[in-house]
């Protein structure tokens, strides 16, 4: 089986991979642009995932200026 996924659109790649942590199984959305900024810290992302026994979440990334996620949405068990 292929774990990951890449689409090509208008102005880059999307990217979709299977998580690589077994504690935090989910996946991984992300953009890849095709002119990217070397400088840039962090790409569009989005990272759903369901740590054991807490339920499922969205870690979302979008300050390219920023290497840690921007926001979080935590949907009910």
């Amino acid at each position: 089986m292929n774990d990951i996924i890449t689409v090509k659109v208008d102005g880059g790649l999307i990217i979709a991979r299977k998580s690589s942590d077994s504690d935090y199984p989910g996946i991984d959305v992300e953009f890849v642009p095709d002119n990217e900024n070397p400088n840039n810290l962090s790409r569009p992302c989005v990272l759903f995932e369901s740590p054991k026994e807490q339920g499922l979440r969205a870690l979302i990334w979008d300050d390219q200026n920023n290497e840690d996620y921007t926001n979080e949405i935590v949907f009910n068990k």
